[in-house]
C-alpha cells in the first residue's frame, strides 16, 4: 500500500483524471455546476452502473482466489495445533494413545499445551512486523512448512521432554499466522469488508474441530499398522499435506496489489488502488515510515515506535482483554470438547469423536452468519456484545442442567456464541489502525496478549484443574464469566469509539472507527 502515488489519495484537491481511466464511484468527485441534460444523466447513470459491476467483479475474484486458501490454511493450521487432543484419547481402551505410550501425566499434558501459547506470544508481534515488511504470500508459506515439518517430527514422542520440546517448536514456527491472515486481509479489502473475510476464514477453525474427530475416528482403524500408533499416523499424516500447501502457497496466493500484475489485468490493478486509496494524513504517515527506514532493514527505529504507540493506547488495551477473553472460551473448546462429551456419559473414544462434531459446525454456521451480518450493517459491538450473552447463557445450561441432552444443548449454544466473537474481534481491532505496520503491529500486540487466554485455559481450566472435574462447573463459568466481560468490553469501546467519531466529523477526515 505504501506505492499508491499521491495522486491517488482520497482527499487531494487536485487529481489528474485520465479520459482512459474509468474511475470507480467510491471516488469522491467534484458536483459539476453545469445544468447537465437527460441524456447526459443517463450516460452518468451508465457509467456508474457499469462501474459497480467492474467492482462486483474484482470482489468476486479477490473472494474466489483469497478467501478460500486462507480458509484451507487457517483449517490445516488448527488441525495440526489441536491434534494433540485427540492423540491423547486415541485408542485409549488399547492402550495406545499418546499419554499412555509416552507415560505423560495430566500435569504433563497441559504443560505442553502452554509452552506451546508461551513461544506463539512471545514471537507474534516479531512475526507480524516482518510480515509488514516482506512479501506476505512467502511468509505465510514459511510459516506453515515450518510448523508442519515440526508436526511430523511429533509422531517420535516418547517421553515428556519430547512433547514440551516440540510443542514449543510448533508456537515457535506458527506465530504470527492468525494475526498476519487479518493484516493481509487488510491489503486487499476496505474495513467494512474484513469481518466477513475473516470470518469465513475463522470457520475453519470449528470446521476443523468436525472434521478432526471424523478424520480422529477413521485413523484409529489403522492403528499398529506399519508398527506405528493411531496418533503417531495422524501427525505423519497432518504434517504431509500441510507441507505440501505451504509449498503451492508461494506460488498461488498473491503478495500485494501492487505487485499483484499476473493475478490482475491494468484496469483491475488501478480500480483496486482507487477503492484503497489513503488520505493525505495516511500517505504522510507512510511517508514518515519510508524516511525513518533509509536501509530498508526489517526492523526500524519507526517500527519500535508503533509498537510502544499501541501498548500506550487504552483502545488497544481494551481490544487486547476483549479478545483475551473469547479467546480462552474457544480454546477450551477446541481442546476440550472431546472430555467434556466424554464426562457427560460412558462412551468409548469413536463416539466421543462423534459427538464432538455437532457443535463444531453449529459454531461455524454462526460465525458465517454474524460476520456477514457484521459488515452488512458496519457494526461489530452489538453483534459480539449479542453472542458473548448468548455464550455466557450456553455455560450456564452446560454447568448447571441435570439432564444430558439439555447439557449437550448447553455445549451448542456455548459455540455459537464463543465462535463468532473471535474474528469480530480481530476484525475490529484491524480497523482500528490505517498504515501497513500500524495494522500489523495493533493486530500482533492484541493477538499476542489475547493468547494468554489460551494459557490461562491449558494451565488452570478443565485438565489442569482435576477437582473440577466431571461437570467443570468451575472452569466453564470462569468462561462465561469471561465472556460477559468481552460484552462489557464491547460496549466501552462503541462509546467511546463513537465519541471520537464525533470528533472526526468536526476535523473533516474521511475515515471513521466501525462501530
Amino acid at each position: 500500500m505504501s506505492t499508491l502515488a499521491p495522486t491517488l489519495t482520497k482527499s487531494s484537491g487536485s487529481i489528474p483524471i485520465s479520459e482512459d481511466i474509468q474511475w470507480p464511484d467510491v471516488r469522491q468527485r467534484i458536483p459539476s455546476t453545469s445544468v447537465n441534460s437527460n441524456s447526459n444523466a443517463n450516460m452518468n447513470d451508465e457509467q456508474k452502473q457499469k462501474e459497480l459491476l467492474e467492482e462486483k467483479a474484482l470482489l468476486r475474484k479477490l473472494d474466489l482466489r483469497i478467501v478460500p486458501w486462507i480458509f484451507i490454511l487457517y483449517f490445516l493450521s488448527v488441525q495440526d495445533r489441536a491434534n494433540v487432543g485427540y492423540a491423547m484419547t486415541m485408542n485409549k481402551q488399547e492402550g495406545h494413545d499418546l499419554a499412555t505410550t509416552a507415560n505423560l501425566s495430566g500435569r504433563e499434558n497441559n504443560i505442553g499445551l502452554g509452552l506451546f501459547y508461551v513461544a506463539y506470544i512471545a514471537f507474534e508481534v516479531p512475526s507480524n512486523l516482518i510480515m509488514a515488511r516482506v512479501n506476505p504470500c512467502y511468509w505465510i508459506a514459511r510459516i506453515m512448512i515450518t510448523w508442519s515439518i515440526v508436526t511430523g517430527c511429533m509422531a517420535t514422542i516418547s517421553q515428556a521432554w519430547h512433547f514440551y520440546f516440540l510443542r514449543f517448536l510448533l508456537g515457535v514456527f506458527e506465530a504470527g499466522f492468525w494475526p498476519g491472515i487479518a493484516y493481509y486481509t487488510t491489503l486487499w479489502y476496505r474495513p467494512n469488508e474484513i469481518s466477513s473475510r475473516i470470518g469465513v476464514t475463522y470457520l475453519a477453525g470449528p470446521t476443523s474441530g468436525a472434521f478432526g474427530g471424523l478424520i480422529s475416528a477413521a485413523i484409529q482403524l489403522i492403528d499398529t499398522k506399519g508398527n506405528l500408533y493411531g496418533w503417531q499416523w495422524l501427525f505423519l499424516i497432518s504434517g504431509v499435506i500441510s507441507v505440501i500447501f505451504g509449498v503451492i502457497t508461494i506460488f498461488y496466493l498473491p503478495s500485494k496489489p501492487e505487485t499483484s500484475k499476473r493475478f490482475l489485468t491494468d484496469e483491475q490493478l488501478i480500480l483496486i488502488r482507487q477503492r484503497l486509496a489513503l488520505t493525505e494524513e495516511e500517505h504522510e504517515q507512510q511517508e514518515q515510515q519510508q524516511q525513518q527506514r533509509p536501509n530498508k532493514s526489517i526492523f526500524s527505529k519507526g517500527d519500535l515506535l508503533q509498537v510502544k504507540t499501541q501498548l500506550l493506547d487504552y483502545k488497544v488495551w481494551l481490544f487486547c482483554v476483549l479478545y483475551f477473553t473469547p479467546v480462552m472460551a474457544a480454546t477450551s473448546l477446541g481442546y476440550f470438547i472431546p472430555r467434556i462429551v466424554q464426562e457427560m456419559g460412558t462412551y468409548d473414544s469413536i463416539h466421543v469423536s462423534l459427538m464432538s462434531i455437532p457443535p463444531y459446525i453449529f459454531g461455524g454456521i454462526m460465525v458465517y452468519i454474524v460476520t456477514r451480518l457484521s459488515d452488512h450493517l458496519e457494526d461489530r459491538g452489538w453483534f459480539i456484545i449479542g453472542c458473548s450473552t448468548a455464550a455466557f447463557t450456553g455455560f450456564a445450561i452446560l454447568s448447571f442442567a441435570q439432564p444430558i441432552a439439555a447439557r449437550y444443548f448447553g455445549l451448542m449454544i456455548v459455540a455459537g456464541g464463543t465462535y463468532p466473537t473471535v474474528p469480530l474481534s480481530m476484525a475490529w481491532t484491524a480497523n482500528l489502525r490505517e498504515d501497513a505496520v500500524g495494522v500489523a503491529s495493533a493486530t500482533g500486540v492484541v493477538s499476542s496478549m489475547g493468547n494468554f487466554g489460551a494459557l490461562v485455559c491449558t494451565f488452570a481450566l478443565y485438565s489442569g484443574w482435576t477437582s473440577d472435574a466431571p461437570r467443570y462447573v468451575g472452569s466453564n463459568m470462569i468462561n462465561g464469566g469471561a465472556m460477559l466481560l468481552a460484552g462489557v468490553c464491547a460496549t466501552i469501546l462503541k462509546l467511546k469509539l463513537g465519541s471520537l467519531n464525533k470528533q472526526i466529523d468536526q476535523t473533516g477526515r474521511s475515515r471513521k472507527y466501525l462501530l
